[in-house]
Parts: structure tokens; sequence; C-alpha cells
């Protein structure tokens, strides 16, 4: 019979405007039962609790308050009625201008007591796009309906743009663009801070136009000037997603861009903002002290909106992340390389490469998307080659090295899928004489996925890893 395992699992988003926890029980199965090899996956997954919304406390404009942080969660801990011990798993996600934060670390340590096991993801505008499309069932919808889907989640600081071809990530893009770019004062209505992008933008059209908007003499006159610039940030969107020329303040918005020119069927909006997008709600639009209802209003005209097939998602707060879910892979002892007295290892990032335009790839820049200081090390993960020859895998090694020493943190870890673990590691101990090396195959991994690699099993080389992939509600 087929043996259940309930795991209590935390999720606690931690946002440019929102912090948010989330209580859940994963039940999992194992699907390969009697001697097989164990593979175990989530059949059930239930919300047991969902904690308030609250703003992300700051010390100011670069420092989030690490102490007010650490209050918040504990309330929360006390209102879900549970303690630390009572948790199995869980993930704590650094999402939007907070990870870019002076004290993102600071964020992780002042939660230790709650979250010392967990994963911990600060995301970077790539990760976070994927994040936001898995939690919003962009990704579900293009996969059940075979359709290409972009989902665009427009939180405080950024929109970010995934767009889902039958499932999988095919392009994220991330732009400044977000409800908190402008600030307003809830008393009087008027502008209290503009951030350094909508000022350049601001700078940018007053150019154009020859006439100031900010300072405006009036509150009239101060709100057209804003919903000028929403509205222009909303068209750079737009030129972004369907691949139209760029406009001159388009410099100041755009933080990346790797969407594929493709079309699209559909579209999926997250993030606070898009709550205004599918229920508008412009009668006290300054109720949040910035401009997240103008923002939605914008969004509303804009092409995206008008040109493409709407989707409802599951969530418009992403910040329903319930934890991280577990299954365990056994790698096949005669493929993989690994130096001895390096593991066990925890929480390790699994970075996907991307492919330059002249066929090679690259896992730094996506690397350097998460805070360094976090994580002991990362996983380069080798996507499926169409030759596995040793003309091939030494030329990957060499590549792999080059890319293993722009990256802090030992021993230096690479996961393929194919069976060429063995190889490929003593290809690259070949290249890096000096540096511990752990090579792992037979394992399939996504952008966002974390590892955990035990030692080899007792008079075994198999390595058993487990690999946790973020839950959503679904």
């Amino acid at each position: 019979m087929t043996k259940e395992i309930t795991l209590t699992s935390i999720g606690i988003d931690i946002g440019t405007t929102t912090t948010q926890m989330v209580l859940s029980r994963l039940t999992l199965v194992n699907v390969m039962p009697g001697t097989q090899v164990p593979k175990i996956e989530i059949t059930r997954k239930s919300v047991v609790y969902m904690g308030a919304v609250h703003f992300t406390p700051f010390l100011d404009r670069n420092q989030v308050d690490g102490a007010a942080l650490r209050n918040i969660i504990a309330h929360e801990y006390q209102c879900a009625g549970i303690q630390p011990q009572d948790v199995d798993t869980g993930a704590v996600i650094i999402t939007g201008e907070t990870a870019k934060k002076e004290n993102a670390a600071e964020i992780v340590h002042a939660l230790a007591e709650f979250a010392g096991e967990f994963v911990v993801a600060t995301a970077g505008p790539d990760l976070e796009s994927v994040i936001a499309g898995k939690g919003s069932g962009a990704e579900a919808i293009s996969k059940q309906q075979h359709m290409r889907v972009a989902n665009l989640d427009i939180g405080g600081g950024t929109s970010n743009i995934a767009i889902f071809d039958r499932g999988v990530c095919i392009g994220t893009a991330c732009i400044n663009v977000g409800g908190r770019l402008f600030e307003v004062d809830t008393l009087s209505h008027r502008l209290s801070y503009i951030s350094p992008p909508a000022q350049k933008l601001a700078s940018c059209l007053e150019n154009q136009s020859g006439r100031t908007l900010f300072p405006a003499c009036s509150f009239e006159t101060e709100q057209a000037a804003i919903k000028a610039c929403l509205t222009e940030m909303t068209h750079c969107v737009d030129r972004v997603l369907f691949h139209q020329p760029s406009a001159a303040g388009d410099a100041a918005l755009v933080m990346t861009n790797h969407l594929p020119a493709v079309a699209l069927d559909g579209i999926v909006f997250s993030g606070g903002v898009a709550r205004y997008i599918y229920q508008p709600q412009l009668e006290n639009w300054w109720v949040h002290g910035d401009v997240g209802p103008l923002l939605a209003e914008a969004y509303r005209d804009s092409m995206a909106f008008k040109s493409l097939q709407v989707y409802q998602g599951e969530e418009t707060i992403h910040a329903t992340v319930l934890g991280a879910g577990i299954h365990t892979v056994n790698v096949s002892g005669s493929t993989v390389m690994v130096s001895k007295n390096v593991l066990p290892l925890r929480n390790i990032p699994a970075i996907y490469p991307e492919q330059r335009t002249d066929g090679t790839w690259t896992w730094v820049n996506l690397a350097r998307n998460f805070d360094n200081s976090l994580y002991r090390t990362f996983a380069l993960v080798v996507p499926p080659l169409p030759d596995t020859n040793f003309t091939t895998i030494v030329a990957l090694a060499r590549q792999l090295a080059t890319e293993l020493m722009q990256l802090d943190g030992t021993p230096k870890v690479v996961v393929a899928q194919q069976d060429i673990g063995k190889v490929l590691g003593q290809s690259l101990r070949c290249i890096l004489p000096e540096q511990e090396i752990v090579c792992l195959d037979g394992i399939d991994l996504k952008l966002g996925d974390f590892l955990d690699i035990a030692k080899p099993l007792p008079y075994e080389e198999a390595v058993p890893v487990i690999v946790k992939t973020l839950v959503f509600a679904r």
C-alpha cells in the first residue's frame, strides 16, 4: 500500500510593498513503490492559514527593517497557532525592489529562527518573472490550452513579464513600471516621492514637450502629469511585449529583455496592481499612498489589454507561495563525480543558462540575480546536448570552467540530465585541478528549483538528491 507523508510548509513573500505568510499542508506519495528507486510527488496541497497582508517595513529607502519584519512573522506564527519546530519545509522569497536593498541578507538573518532550513530566494528579475507566472496560473493555462501566454506581474517597483509556450517559459523581461514609483500623501493626495526611474522618464517627456511636469502648481495638473507618465510607462511595456521600436524614455525603464519575437495568444495580469485591472477602482485612488489604481487604468488602455485575450489568473497577488515541495532522485553512481568530503550540501539554487547569439551558453548573468551571501554555492544546469561525444563534452567543460570561476562559492556544482556526469566531471577536474567539484547527472531541473545533495549511500557511489520546487496555490 502506498504510504502518504504530510508536511507542514510555510511560504513567506517579502515584496516591495507587502509581506505575507502562508501555512499549508503538502501530502506526498511515493509513486514508485516496492524496491524501485523512490520518487515522491505532491498529490494534495491545501492552505491551512493565510496571513494578513502587511506593508513591508523599511528603516529608510535603502534598508528593510529586519526587527520589524521579524515581529510581523512572529505575530503570524502566533495567529496560525504553530511553533518553528512544527514546520517541515518552506520558502522565503524576497522579490521586487526589496531584493535590491542593501540588507537583503539581514532579512534572512532576522528570520533565522523561523526559516533556518527553508529555501531562501532573493529573486532577481528573471526568476521573479517565472515565479509570478507559476503563482498566477499563467503557466498552467498555457500548458492546459496549448497556447503561448504572457504573464504580466505588476508590483510596487517593477512589471515582470514571462512568456509560457505550452507550459514552458521561453523568455522573461523586467521593466521599471510599478505602483509605487510615485508615492502620494493619503491626506493631501499630493506627490510625496518620485522614484529615480520615474524622474528620468518625466525628464524625457519634459524635453519632448518643452513643458515642466513636476513640481505641478495644482492637484489637477499634478494628476494629469502622473497619468501622462503612467501612460508612457505602459506604452514601454507594449513595445517590449510586441517587439516595437524603442522610444527615448525606454532606457530608463527596461532592466532586462529576453523575450523572443513570437506572437501571443493571451495574457494574464498578476501582482498587487492587477486587482485594479480586473476590478477597476478609481475612486480614492490614493488610498494605498501610491498610484497603483491609476497605473491599472493605464494598463486597461494598453495594447496588451486591448489586443490580447485576457485570462483571469488564480491569484492577482502572487504572494501565495506555499513553500518548497520535495521529490527525491537517486543518481546512478557509475556516471557521477564528487570530490571527497564536500557533501552534504543544502538549498543550492539551480542556475539555468541563457543562450548567446553564437549558440554558446552563459550562466553568470542569472546567477548574479541571486544574493551570493545567502548561498554556499550554485548548481549550473546543463541543458540536453544534441551530441554527447567526447569532443562536445570537453568543449562544454572548458565553457563551464570559465563560467564557474566567475562565480563565488565552493564546491563547484554542475548538474546534467543526460548520462554524462563522470566524463564531464573528470574533464572539469583536468581544467580546474585545485577546485572541489560535484558533477551529477540524471536530474531534470528548472529555473527556481533548489537542491539538497546528501552523502553517497553506504557501499555505493549513488548520491541521493532532493529537488525542491516552489509550490503555489492551485
